[in-house]
C-alpha cells in the first residue's frame, strides 16, 4: 500500500515538472517567434548595413512589446537595445523636436527595463547614461549610471574606449561628480591600452575633459606615455 503511494506521488510530481518545462518552452517558443523580426533587423544595424529609417522606426515601435511582454532573455533584449537607440541616433532634435523628444523617452524606458533583467551590464549602464544626458542635464544621476558602468566592467578596453567618447561629450558638472570613474579609466587606458587604439580614440579631446585628460596624461608618467609617440601603421 506504502509502496503504492509512494508510486502515485511520484508519478504525479513527474507530470507537474514535465508540464511546468513544456508551459517554459512554449513561453520560449512564443518569445521566439514574436520578437524574431527585431532581432533579424537588429542583426542588420549591428552588422553595419544600410536600414532603412521606416524600418528602423518600424521595429524600434515593436521593441515595446518586449517590455510588455516582461521578456528577460538577453538576445532578446539586446536586440532591442540596438533598435531603440538606433531610433533614436536618427531623429534630430533641431528638425523634428516631438520625434527626438519620443525616441529618447522610448529608449530610457527600453534601457531600464533592460537593467532590471541584467543589472550587471556595463554597456547598458553607459548608455542609459547617454541617453539620460540628452534628455535632461543631471549630472549625479548620470555620473551614478557611469560609476556604475566602470564598476562592472573596469579593465575591459572595448568598454573604456567606448566610454570615453561619452566622457567626452559631457559637461563638466557631469565629470566633477563621476571624476574617480573617469580618472579610473582613464588611467587604465593609458597604462594598459593599445596604443593605435588609444592614439585613435584621443585624437579629439574636448574643452572640459582636456585638463583632466592632461593631468592623468602626466600622473601616467613619461615612461608610460612615451609609447603614444610611435607611429600606427595604416
Amino acid at each position: 500500500m506504502f509502496r503504492s503511494q509512494s508510486v502515485s506521488i511520484t508519478r504525479i510530481a513527474f507530470i507537474i515538472v514535465t508540464v511546468v518545462l513544456v508551459v517554459l518552452a512554449g513561453r520560449e517558443l512564443y518569445a521566439s517567434i514574436r520578437t524574431a523580426s527585431i532581432s533579424i533587423v537588429a542583426e542588420r544595424i549591428e552588422r553595419g548595413e544600410t536600414v532603412a529609417d521606416d524600418v528602423v522606426t518600424k521595429y524600434a515601435s515593436r521593441s515595446v512589446d518586449v517590455v510588455d511582454g516582461h521578456y528577460c532573455r538577453s538576445d532578446i533584449v539586446a536586440a532591442g537595445v540596438t533598435l531603440v537607440l538606433a531610433q533614436l541616433d536618427r531623429q534630430s532634435v533641431n528638425l523634428n523636436y516631438d520625434g527626438w523628444a519620443a525616441a529618447a523617452s522610448s529608449a530610457r524606458q527600453y534601457l531600464r527595463h533592460a537593467l532590471s533583467c541584467m543589472p550587471t551590464n556595463s554597456n547598458f549602464w553607459l548608455r542609459l547614461a547617454a541617453v539620460q544626458s540628452t534628455i535632461a542635464e543631471e549630472p549625479v544621476s548620470i555620473a551614478g549610471m557611469m560609476k556604475r558602468s566602470v564598476a562592472l566592467a573596469p579593465y575591459d578596453q572595448v568598454m573604456i574606449l567606448t566610454r570615453f567618447y561619452f566622457w567626452n561629450d559631457f559637461t563638466d558638472a557631469t565629470l566633477a561628480a563621476a571624476e574617480r570613474a573617469l580618472d579610473s579609466d582613464l588611467m587604465t587606458m593609458l597604462k594598459r591600452g593599445d596604443r593605435c587604439r588609444v592614439n585613435a580614440t584621443i585624437r579629439e579631446i574636448s574643452p572640459q575633459l582636456r585638463p583632466i585628460f592632461d593631468r592623468s596624461w602626466t600622473s601616467v608618467g613619461e615612461a608610460a606615455t612615451a609609447r603614444f609617440r610611435q607611429r600606427c601603421s595604416k
